[in-house]
């Protein structure tokens, strides 16, 4: 699919009109293929390579998904259904987005006639999950995705305990739960690369989930993966949707970060749930590159024929009033809390051992003591019964998050564009 533009006028602070480039449809796979450079998946081999376990894994089998309406989830699904599970129960709290998936897969025509395929509207945090699962169920395999993902998140104390009740807790009690109705169901939980010497509250809430969790249940596999180009929320996603509203985009100086494509996200999460008990699954060194964030704009600006003009200051930015074929970039310097310059995807005292081609093992400590005590902690501030601010929150995340070394600034990413 070719990207589509339509043009609309905007008017200035004169009161003349000028025409403004503003795109309608957007080819993601394109996108995606200028930003890593890569027009088959990275992680194609590996799918190959454990077609047989794959299969044997989810060809018939009943399939928990939480956090379903999700992006990353979504491209799972979609590798998941290929191999002809018996039923597939999605959970999500975003009414709009479970009923979007639903609509996409079936006007894909993705859900087979033999699988049953059940969304449920359903907040992983809240009792009530207990008894979906349970009338769901039993699963064979359980996938929890739903999560809160954003560095933003550590902007007040309300966002960041909601952060790590979400992330903690509310992974906690799918995989216990999916465990209480079968055990020997398979869980996989989704990490990140934020969570390695973690910088940020969001990657600190993900280390702790995978010590609470993998620590508690240690035949539960998660995997820490990339950026995934033009995921829901991502940077990446922000800039076609500026694009499309004629406003300038943004990007932070000097910032690094891996990127994936949407399908292969999809097949790295599929991959790692039928990993070793316990192993954190990541790309291998040198499968997937690390690009500067001004770089994978100017790559999809170029794909897009669009040019663009970089400014420093806001207000140049959102007051450029160039051709059509031209946009305002601000590029803003990296010190905001929480942003460190790159990201990896193992810690300093983790083991990394070849799996497959082009995907790794890491082995890590999962001590579950105090991750299950910050977890309770957070049960307790978000119940109102105790009431922490946010610098005793943070405290609390780094006794029990110890390579936690949190970039604090003064600055926030939502002072910003």
């Amino acid at each position: 699919m070719e990207p589509s533009f339509v043009h609309w006028l905007r008017t200035d602070s004169s009161g003349a009109e000028e025409n403004i480039l503003s795109v309608t449809t957007i080819d993601v796979v394109s996108l995606s293929r200028a930003i890593t450079r890569r027009r088959v998946s990275v992680f194609g081999p590996a799918i190959e390579g454990l077609s047989e376990e794959l299969g044997q894994r989810f060809s018939g089998a009943s399939i928990l998904v939480s956090g379903g309406a999700g992006f990353i989830a979504g491209q799972t699904i979609r590798k998941l259904l290929s191999y002809g599970p018996s039923k597939i129960a999605v959970l999500d709290s975003n009414e709009n987005a479970l009923a979007e998936l639903v609509r996409d897969l079936r006007g894909e025509g993705a859900i087979p006639e033999t699988c049953a395929f059940e969304p449920r509207l359903v907040d992983v945090t809240q009792p009530i999950l207990n008894r979906v699962v349970d009338e769901a169920g039993p699963f064979d395999v359980a996938l929890a995705f739903a999560a809160a993902k954003h560095v933003r998140s550590e902007r007040d104390v309300a966002s960041a305990l909601h952060m790590l009740n979400v992330n903690i807790n509310g992974t906690m009690r799918v995989v216990e739960q999916a465990l209480v109705g079968n055990p020997e169901c398979s869980p996989f939980v989704v990490s990140t690369d934020k969570a390695a010497s973690p910088s940020s509250m969001m990657g600190a809430s993900k280390r702790a989930m995978e010590m609470a969790v993998i620590g508690t249940y240690p035949q539960t596999t998660t995997t820490r993966f990339a950026n995934v180009a033009f995921s829901s929320g991502s940077l990446l996603e922000s800039w076609l949707i500026r694009l499309s509203r004629g406003q300038a985009l943004a990007v932070p100086a000097e910032t690094e970060r891996f990127f994936v494509s949407p399908s292969e996200a999809g097949e790295l999460c599929t991959c790692a749930s039928i990993a070793s008990p316990g192993t954190i699954v990541v790309p291998s060194a040198g499968a997937v590159d690390s690009l500067d964030l001004v770089v994978a704009l100017e790559r999809v600006l170029e794909s897009l024929n669009i040019v663009p003009a970089f400014f420093e200051s806001e207000t140049d930015a959102n007051a450029f009033m160039g051709p059509p074929n031209q946009r305002a970039v601000l590029v803003t310097a990296r010190d905001t809390a929480g942003e460190k310059p790159a990201e990896v995807f193992v810690g300093g005292t983790e083991r990394q051992a070849a799996w497959v081609r082009n995907l790794d093992v890491v082995t890590s400590t999962f001590s579950p003591t105090s991750a299950l005590e910050l977890a309770a902690f957070v049960r307790e501030a978000i119940a109102d019964r105790t009431r922490p601010n946010l610098e005793e929150v943070s405290k609390m995340l780094s006794a029990t998050v110890t390579e936690f070394k949190h970039v604090t600034s003064a600055q926030r990413l939502d002072d910003r564009i």
